[in-house]
């Protein structure tokens, strides 16, 4: 049971403050019999500032995709060689959709989707611009699918680990998405027919 705090010493604390307070001394007493320290990774506030509203907070970067963080996330671009950064691959113009292709060397399916959308991406319906988005197997596997689907109109992106999968919250391949204006617009879990695309990127 936590004890209530002295009247006295405390007589000018808020009851809503004070409840605040005291988990805090609580748990620093803890730390401190075990030997531990505290860690304040909580933005600094002025001195008597009781609102508990950070002063000094920062806001975020935003990023070319609202919701998704792919700060960090660099890949291999088998298409026109060398690294990029995701979060560069999805910068698009105002109005310009941009279509993500998640996709895996040793997944027959996204072999049978890539040629359907290196056709959509020659074609760039309304401005469309496809970035394929892979991960898993090994790189000489990778390559071997992009040769094997020709994929040369868009990038075809692959990294070893699934870290740009999990930014855009995708459980397994294909999958395919569409962003428009930095927003998520439309999901197609198992992929989608170049029509229902067009369809899409036409709304």
């Amino acid at each position: 049971m936590v004890p209530e705090l002295p009247a006295a010493p405390g007589a000018w604390l808020t009851p809503h403050v004070r409840s605040r307070l005291i988990p805090v001394l609580v748990v620093s007493g803890l730390l401190a019999a075990c030997g531990g320290t505290v860690e304040d990774s909580s933005p600094s506030t002025t001195v008597g500032d009781v609102s508990g509203v950070p002063t000094t907070a920062a806001a975020p970067a935003p990023g070319p995709v609202e919701g998704v963080d792919l700060a960090g996330i660099r890949m291999e671009d088998l298409t026109g060689g060398g690294e990029v950064s995701l979060a560069e691959a999805f910068q698009a113009p105002a109005g310009q959709p941009v279509l993500a292709f998640f996709w895996a060397p040793f997944c027959s399916t996204c072999r049978s989707e890539a040629p359907v959308l290196e056709d959509l991406a020659a074609e760039a319906p309304a401005g469309l611009r496809v970035v394929g988005v892979g991960a898993l197997d090994d790189v000489s596997a990778a390559r071997e699918f992009r040769t094997d689907t020709a994929v040369r109109s868009f990038p075809l992106l692959w990294s070893e680990d699934t870290d740009s999968w999990a930014a855009f919250e995708v459980p397994a391949q294909p999958y395919l998405l569409l962003v428009r204006d930095g927003k998520v617009v439309q999901r197609w879990p198992g992929g989608a027919s170049a029509d229902e695309i067009r369809s899409a990127v036409a709304a």
